[in-house]
């Protein structure tokens, strides 16, 4: 029952991208900032962070309209993908667009003001026909990644919210807050390894079920594990972790 809800939560975000595609863009953010503006985008980027502060990546899972996408894509390719090799591309092309960001700032003089509403005047962002192309367009790279690199692709190689969910986790880590968890209890673990399959991030779920929790920081909060387990071994739960190094 949780993942049908989940889903059906991803497929309608899904199904609302083109509204809120430009409040997601990382480059209506890059084009404000030129302009010495905050759009939405960067507001969203920032609630993310603190999002990430106490519920990790759980954005990537029950909201983030890329995870329908997601979805669809692993009707055709569910192949486990290496995890902390695709996280240096991520994250290099995150460097390259926050650098960009900053610069914009430095040659606007600084932040000028705010603009929730930046490229989206009509508060819907795909409003006209030629929009639709840049929109389709994003949908097909996102999509080809997850059907060729293997689950989540995507969300392994390009995408730009991730880093600012991460930031929050490990600030969250750090302070030791709160935070949702995966918990485990190791004594109901039979090592049948249905958790490690059911994972849509391709995280070795079964060992990290010895430590007590999941301590990966690609993990999404999705449930996949907890509700594959045949033993009961997972749960949800809030608390206090140690970082999963390289994870």
């Amino acid at each position: 029952m949780r993942q049908k809800v989940r889903r059906v939560i991803v497929f309608t975000t899904l199904f609302l991208f083109p509204v809120i595609f430009n409040y997601l863009s990382p480059y209506v953010s890059l084009d404000a900032a030129f302009a010495g503006l905050v759009a939405g985008s960067v507001m969203v980027f920032a609630f993310l962070f603190l999002s990430g502060i106490f519920l990790g990546r759980a954005w990537c899972a029950w909201f983030c309209p890329v995870a329908g996408l997601s979805e669809l894509g692993a009707t055709i390719n569910d192949r486990p993908v290496k995890v902390n090799r695709l996280a240096v591309i991520r994250y290099a092309i995150f460097g390259v667009w926050f650098a960009a960001l900053a610069a914009g700032f430095i040659l606007a003089g600084g932040i000028r003001g705010f603009d929730p509403l930046y490229l989206t005047e009509h508060i819907v962002s795909v409003d006209e026909p030629l929009k639709f192309i840049n929109y389709y367009l994003v949908l097909a790279i996102l999509f080809a990644l997850t059907v060729t690199v293997g689950k989540r692709g995507a969300c392994h190689t390009i995408c730009w919210m991730a880093p600012f969910l991460t930031a929050g986790e490990l600030v969250g880590r750090a302070l030791r807050l709160p935070q949702l968890k995966i918990r485990a209890n190791p004594s109901n673990c039979v090592g049948c390894g249905k958790c490690t399959t059911k994972c849509p991030m391709s995280i070795d779920v079964a060992a990290e079920i010895k430590t007590g929790s999941v301590a990966s920081l690609a993990c999404i909060r999705c449930g996949e594990c907890i509700d594959g387990c045949p033993k009961r071994a997972l749960c949800y739960g809030m608390g206090r972790g140690k970082v999963a190094v390289g994870k």
